[in-house]
């Protein structure tokens, strides 16, 4: 059964049901002759367990490492013969298998596009040497400050919650996880209630949807539960997590608390007032330290929508030298947000800027596409993008500045800081009796 998806910011976009029940997302695009295939699961690694982290993404990457009539060498080959690319991305809370082809080696590429996913093959000998290499990303990703500051504040923010897990896992957890496990998780999530497409480019609609209800007739079915997402707790106060990494001439500095659902009647007036505040180059933050005091190149604030209550984060990366001035400067900067939200000229920009820049965002059928996978993929109501610029509009000055104060925590925050702790600590002392500081080094698991 093929439905469209009205309205013009859905312009072209269809949802056909599967013979096996299964939903498809599609858009044509006769622009150019390439094709995009996505097959997008609504489980994803908050599923893992402290013990277990980063199986979900282990699961994931073994997808590409063959499957039962080739290996992965032959799988590989035959992407290359036909000019064809594919990937695997692991979210908390989603799983994603995308693949790119022309139109002409459409058939061909679907084929092994439905053998990945249907017969993987979990070879052990490329279980291990994936595992190695994700251990020697791990590795890496402490070269990496922003990464490094994002990973430790993730996990100090979210304390004893799934959201807290990283994705990628830990070098202590990824060395124990075996063939056994990874063959369950896939058994677990690859079913077909928990799975669904997408597709956009040069294709007939009628005649794709075809193609997948023959390759997927046999998908397994299988019972997906609710996953329990348990309470989230806001930490009181402000705690300071010294990331100690030698030598460091800049620091990475992230401040935040929790923030809100996707669901949640602020989402907008929220979206407007922290476009004002942290949004990009015009907003206060970006004109206060950069511009005025040219302490750090960026200066960003940022609310992470997820099922439940995500991150509202601020990231700056100053010099060393000006590190505490700096994070005197955006603690003054939140307060005063907090207390006197912003101005009407502040305001007036940002919600002008929000609706004029939605049009970016659906301007490609592959971009609509994508928006409502992201769509089904949060729940959101099936009219979210046509009434999406409706509710900017809609959202006053007032409301705006009665959300950031019903929602901010400026005196309840985790704030993480990737630096050479010994230049910092006392520095830090004197902010006041009440911040709490913690140092771990910076290869810490």
């Amino acid at each position: 059964m093929l439905t469209s998806v009205h309205g013009f910011a859905a312009k072209g976009v269809h949802v056909e049901q599967l013979s096996n029940g299964q939903k498809l997302i599609i858009a044509e695009d006769k622009s150019l002759p390439v094709c995009y295939v996505y097959a997008i699961l609504k489980t994803g690694a908050i599923w893992d367990s402290p013990r277990d982290e980063g199986l979900t993404m282990l699961t994931g990457d073994m997808l590409l490492r063959g499957t039962t009539t080739r290996t992965r060498e032959a799988l590989q080959d035959a992407l290359d013969q036909l000019g064809a690319d594919m990937d695997v991305s692991v979210g908390a809370e989603s799983i994603m298998v995308a693949g790119q082809t022309l139109k002409r080696n459409l058939d061909a590429f679907l084929e092994i596009f439905a053998d990945v996913i249907l017969h993987p093959r979990f070879d052990d000998l490329e279980l291990q040497k994936e595992k190695r290499e994700m251990i020697a990303d791990l590795k890496q990703l402490r070269e990496h400050d922003q990464a490094l500051a994002q990973r430790f504040f993730k996990r100090a923010l979210f304390e004893g919650h799934p959201y807290g897990l990283n994705v990628e896992g830990r070098e202590s957890t990824l060395i124990h996880l075996t063939r056994k496990k990874v063959i369950e998780r896939y058994h677990q999530f690859f079913a077909r209630e928990n799975l669904f497409f997408a597709a956009s480019g040069d294709m007939d609609t009628k005649s794709f949807a075809n193609k997948l209800s023959a390759y997927f007739k046999d998908f397994p079915k299988g019972k997906i539960s609710a996953f329990a997402y348990p309470a989230q707790k806001q930490k009181k106060g402000i705690h300071i997590l010294l990331v100690d990494k030698p030598a460091r001439t800049q620091s990475q500095i992230i401040i935040g608390h929790l923030g809100i659902d996707a669901h949640h009647p602020d989402f907008f007036p929220l979206l407007v007032a922290n476009n004002a505040f942290g949004g990009g180059f015009t907003a206060r933050l970006m004109q206060e330290v950069r511009v005025k005091r040219g302490w750090s190149y960026g200066a960003y604030s940022n609310y992470t929508p997820r099922k439940k209550p995500g991150e509202f984060t601020i990231w700056v990366f100053p010099g060393a030298q000006e590190t505490v001035d700096t994070l005197k400067l955006v603690l003054n900067l939140y307060q005063e947000y907090v207390d006197q939200g912003i101005t009407e000229e502040e305001f007036n920009r940002s919600k002008s800027n929000l609706i004029n820049e939605f049009a970016f965002k659906i301007d490609t059928a592959k971009k609509r596409v994508s928006q409502l996978a992201l769509i089904e993929l949060l729940d959101l109501p099936s009219d979210y993008l046509d009434t999406y610029q409706d509710k900017l509009k809609q959202v006053t000055l007032s409301e705006a500045i009665a959300a950031v104060q019903r929602q901010a925590t400026p005196q309840n925050l985790t704030i993480t800081i990737v630096c050479t702790a010994s230049q910092l600590k006392r520095q830090l002392k004197a902010l006041g009796k009440s911040i709490q500081i913690t140092v771990k080094s910076y290869k810490a698991d």
